[in-house]
């Protein structure tokens, strides 16, 4: 082969590195740029249309700040031109930005220093995320601060002027190698001895009224760096009472900044900035790349991967639902977006985000799957916990504390849902309330801690006495309860009723206080027939009829049961 067709073929490949390159970059889900030595935009990924409504074309030769507001051009104005001036790393600065259509958006943006071979400053190359939310109640966003404020990756403390920790997150503990609630009270110094001439020079600063600029600390003994910000926190007479410090991991980004140095590839230097782990396949859903991370997470060889043999490391219960959606996605060229469990070499099984978009050729054909792969683990298992604990909310907010019967509540849901259902299948439906006899004078005389007790085993025996998956008992309130028995007459009734009462009866809890020496409970009946009783509209009418059954019982005598007709109301008086 001749040198010009070898030289053409290179140049044909790197055309086609480039190409696919550029697919990776408008595909990712991060803005991708880079401005110059004064601020403003030289390259532009296609993500620029999504975020600002505008095309790159539109981007280059501004800056970040001709779109946002004036207030806000301004304070990240100042906040951009002191990093710039350390020619340093950033992360997390949040800007607003405005829209042509007029909307607004609110975006996160990191960055690193370019220099060139001479080490001349030659501007930034980062990326932004889209943080923009939907208005939330005061509440709620309160617990979304609180939430955030003890997990974000930055740690984050106060420091009294005595050097003592008064507040530590999660991120901060860890860095110190404590729990939070075991860092309270502790001097700094103690922990992170490298860190206190930094922050004695911060107070004495603040005593002056002067700014604490940004700065790095290395961890002495480990290959860590951090950024850290400090800053003077005053009380409500303005008197200064302590420090905010925030301390952001960027090890990483000083590694990727040497990288960057080194590196001849632009385009590949930018996707490794990004924390997602890019991947191709073939139209076929072959892998054929896939970044060296993947490798590191999975402990699998990079042949192993490229040999499908990736599924294998997925957790059994999310394997066939992914190979499906995957299959559906190579077959239809919809976008893949799903979250599974991969194997982690470290720490066991690791939730990921796997997305994935087709590119097509000319002729409408996928050439290419261009996708990422994103570790989503710690906010998966937030998730998580958010769904146990709503679900224990749910079982509380319907469960009595004291007896764990359902509650009043439960019970109005459970008997109209039951109510319906009788009306619906012509079935009928037996409402029983329970009262436990002169329990007032057991509480009197044995304490409310007894008189607890008393509830709470009076409840078991009553869970027990009901034999059917159908039949619920609930506290309805005090020291009554009323019981739901859904296709049961009068006479079915009547029979779970005595099996109650004998199953009370049999407890022989000693009751000093009461004619019979011994806990017993009165009980009323009220069964409501749908043929025979059409005049009834409401549920309320079953229960106060068994009310006034229970009234008549414990009017005559008590310990015993009487029964009540729904259509006809008992009078006391």
């Amino acid at each position: 082969m001749s040198d010009e067709m070898k030289l053409e073929s290179a140049d044909g490949l790197l055309l086609q590195q480039m190409a696919s390159l550029r697919d990776i970059i408008d595909n990712n889900s991060d803005w991708i740029w880079e401005v110059d030595a004064q601020g403003r935009y030289v390259f532009s990924s296609n993500k620029c249309i999504e975020f600002l409504g505008i095309p790159p074309e539109q981007v280059l030769g501004k800056t970040p700040f001709d779109f946002m507001p004036p207030d806000e051009a301004k304070r990240v104005g100042e906040q951009f031109a002191a990093i710039v001036e350390r020619r340093a790393p950033f992360g997390g600065l949040l800007n607003r930005n405005i829209r042509p259509d007029g909307s607004e958006v609110i975006l996160e943006t990191s960055g690193v220093p370019l220099f060139d071979n001479d080490g001349n400053f030659r501007g930034y190359r980062g990326i932004d995320r889209n943080l923009t939310s939907l208005d939330q109640a005061p509440g709620q966003r309160l617990f979304q601060l609180e939430t955030i404020y003890s997990n974000a990756p930055v740690g984050l403390c106060f420091i009294d002027l005595q050097m003592r920790y008064v507040t530590v997150n999660d991120a901060m503990a860890n860095i110190i190698g404590l729990q939070p609630y075991e860092a309270i009270g502790r001097k700094i110094g103690v922990f992170l001895p490298g860190l206190s001439p930094l922050l004695n020079n911060a107070l004495e600063m603040a005593q002056r009224n002067e700014t604490t600029p940004d700065r790095e600390f290395s961890v002495p003994g480990k290959n860590q760096v951090f950024f850290v910000r400090i800053k003077a926190a005053y009380d409500a007479q303005n008197q200064l009472n302590g420090l905010s410090v925030a301390m952001t991991d960027i090890t990483s980004l000083k590694r990727m900044e040497r990288a960057l140095r080194e590196s001849q590839e632009h385009y590949r230097n930018m996707v490794e900035l990004n924390p997602q782990i890019p991947w191709t396949a073939d139209p076929r859903g072959m892998l054929n790349d896939v970044s060296s991370r993947f490798q590191r997470i999975t402990g699998m060889t990079r042949q192993d991967i490229l040999a499908d043999k990736w599924i294998q490391s997925m957790h059994v219960e999310d394997r066939r639902a992914a190979v499906q959606t995957w299959e559906q996605c190579l077959k239809t060229g919809a976008p893949l977006d799903i979250e599974v469990r991969f194997c982690h070499v470290d720490r066991g099984w690791n939730w990921m985000r796997i997305r994935a978009a087709a590119s097509y050729a000319t002729d409408g054909s996928i050439q290419r799957w261009y996708g990422t792969a994103e570790d989503v683990h710690e906010r998966k298992l937030l998730e998580l916990k958010l769904v146990k604990a709503n679900r224990r909310l749910e079982i509380q907010a319907r469960t009595d504390s004291l007896t764990k019967l359902p509650n009043r509540r439960e019970f109005k849901k459970v008997l109209s849902h039951e109510y319906m259902r009788a009306k619906r299948n012509r079935t009928p439906l037996t409402v029983v309330m329970i009262d436990i006899d002169y329990f007032k004078h057991f509480n009197d005389h044995y304490g409310h801690l007894s008189g607890d007790a008393c509830l709470r085993l009076v409840a078991r025996t009553l869970r027990k006495s009901l034999k059917r998956s159908t039949d619920v008992v609930t506290r309805f309130g005090g020291e009554e309860f009323a019981a739901i028995l859904p296709d049961t007459d009068l006479k079915g009734a009547w029979i779970v009723a005595q099996h109650i009462m004998e199953s009370i009866e049999t407890l022989g809890i000693k009751h000093s206080f009461s004619e019979f020496n011994r806990v017993t409970i009165s009980q009323g009946i009220a069964t409501y027939r749908p043929d025979q009783d059409p005049d009834i509209e409401d549920q309320s009418d079953i229960v106060s009829a068994a009310d006034e059954a229970l009234y008549l019982s414990k009017n005559n005598g008590r310990n015993q049961i009487n029964a009540m007709p729904v259509s006809i109301r008992f009078n006391p008086l």
